[in-house]
């Protein structure tokens, strides 16, 4: 009489369980890709450009040294190849100065639904108040720089396939130096950073879980 262990060999064994498990193979392959992928990328943010022109010294004009705009080029990617994002209202702060204690201005970018992969430009000008021109100007006139700051704050959910994720905080900004040109001294685009919210997405947690329960079954089919 044959032991279990032969009977189970010879189960495993059979043509049809073999068909079986190269068939499943590439399915209990595709869950844990999926499981892990869904939580390696989020939603980035990158001031392009920044042009300040009363810091420009190619318009010493009082008209041009009394402007008080900043015109800013902020990308929004999503590098996402699984989920769409949708933002509520983007809101960002200027602020003068490395830190956030001497805010200058506001701007909100209407909430919107970016695709898998996508990056999306907003570009427009802000009106700010409270700016210490006359320091700034002294500054850049020194060959020194002045350091603005961009805060960004949202709220987004993730599309995965046919339903969303719960909404989760964005809370990042940079600093940008910006020189006797009124343009920034980063040639490259500044990546905003430090949302400390964004430890709370444990999303992809759910996914996990998904994808370990259904490798699961496909392996308990099989034998």
């Amino acid at each position: 009489m044959p032991n279990r262990l032969e009977v189970h060999w010879d189960t495993i064994s059979h043509p049809c369980n073999i068909l079986k498990c190269c068939c499943a193979l590439p399915c209990i392959i595709f869950f844990i890709w999926l499981g892990l992928n869904i939580q390696l990328y989020k939603p980035r943010f990158y001031i392009q450009n920044i042009y300040v022109p009363a810091l420009s010294r190619l318009d010493n004009s009082d008209d041009g040294r009394s402007n008080n705009l900043i015109f800013f080029d902020l990308e929004l990617e999503n590098s996402m190849t699984l989920k769409g994002v949708h933002y509520d209202n983007v809101n960002l702060r200027f602020f003068y100065g490395p830190n956030t204690s001497h805010p200058i201005g506001n701007y909100t970018v209407p909430g919107f639904y970016q695709g898998e992969g996508k990056k999306t430009a907003r570009r427009d000008v802000v009106v700010t108040y409270g700016v210490p021109w006359d320091d700034a100007i002294k500054a850049v006139s020194n060959r020194s720089t002045v350091v603005f700051r961009l805060g960004l704050a949202t709220k987004v959910k993730f599309k995965y396939y046919f339903f969303y994720s719960k909404k989760k905080g964005v809370d990042v900004g940079a600093n940008v130096e910006v020189n006797d040109y009124g343009r920034k001294v980063q040639q490259e685009a500044i990546k905003l950073t430090s949302g400390a919210s964004w430890t709370k997405d444990t999303s992809y947690l759910n996914t996990m879980g998904l994808s370990v329960a259904l490798t699961s079954l496909l392996v308990t089919s099989m034998i």
